[in-house]
């Protein structure tokens, strides 16, 4: 089954230097993807919408989507929010909170040099626009490698920031590489988040709101046939 929430990273082109290209989504692919949702008359919801529609009604919306973006690049308000705003689109962003303001390679892909990100101000400024802001961790530790109280640090230093820039709740959260285990879970859960993602496709029941996985997109889902057969499968 495909997952209503879609994954992205960085809405650009990438420059020459770059061999791992698959996080890049050009613009205008970027575009028309969001352009075939539109016509194909799915509804664009936040993380955070969708968990609050799934505990009131036990399942997602039909014919909704949550397009989601992780890492806090500058191109997701440089080119994705002109995109979004155009097609009444929201989203949610999981930042790497320690990254803020700063030019780093901290969680680029291997042979990308650093890269900038979002600054405070640019969050302020998406939040008003209605762009839901979820945690990412603060370093992007991978939290099935820390202790506990490690986990804790980074979950309530992320969160208390993006509260502190958004003046909102901050309930969505992102596993750093999609990694946890039961003990990350159950801190994610206990630091107040209301949904969380991962990369690994639940064998339960029925979805899991804190081991959600995503659809990904990635740049070969530029060329049209890909991504209708990506989201073939969204009711």
């Amino acid at each position: 089954m495909t997952s209503p929430f879609l994954l992205y990273h960085k809405i650009d082109r990438p420059t020459p230097d770059v061999k791992i290209r698959g996080a890049f989504t050009p613009p205008k692919a970027f575009a028309r993807q969001l352009a075939i949702l539109a016509k194909s008359g799915f509804s664009f919801a936040t993380a955070g919408e969708m968990a609050a529609y799934f505990r009131q009604a036990g399942e997602f919306p039909k014919r909704t989507v949550a397009i989601t973006f992780d890492d806090g690049w500058k191109d997701n308000l440089t080119f994705a929010l002109p995109i979004l705003r155009e097609y009444n689109a929201k989203a949610t962003i999981f930042l790497v909170t320690s990254c803020l303001g700063k030019t780093t390679d901290l969680v680029t892909a291997d042979g990308e040099g650093p890269r900038q990100h979002l600054s405070a101000d640019d969050v302020r400024a998406m939040t008003a626009d209605g762009i839901e802001f979820g945690s990412h961790t603060h370093t992007h530790r991978h939290l099935h490698k820390l202790d506990p109280a490690e986990t804790r640090d980074e979950l309530k230093t992320s969160k208390d920031v993006i509260e502190d820039l958004t003046q909102k709740e901050c309930v969505s959260f992102a596993y750093p590489a999609g990694f946890f285990d039961q003990a990350a879970k159950e801190e994610v859960q206990n630091a107040g988040f209301k949904i969380a993602f991962t990369t690994v496709y639940s064998h339960g029941n029925g979805p899991d709101l804190f081991e959600l996985p995503r659809t990904e997109i990635l740049r070969r889902d530029r060329f049209l046939f890909r991504f209708r057969r990506k989201i073939a499968g969204l009711s």
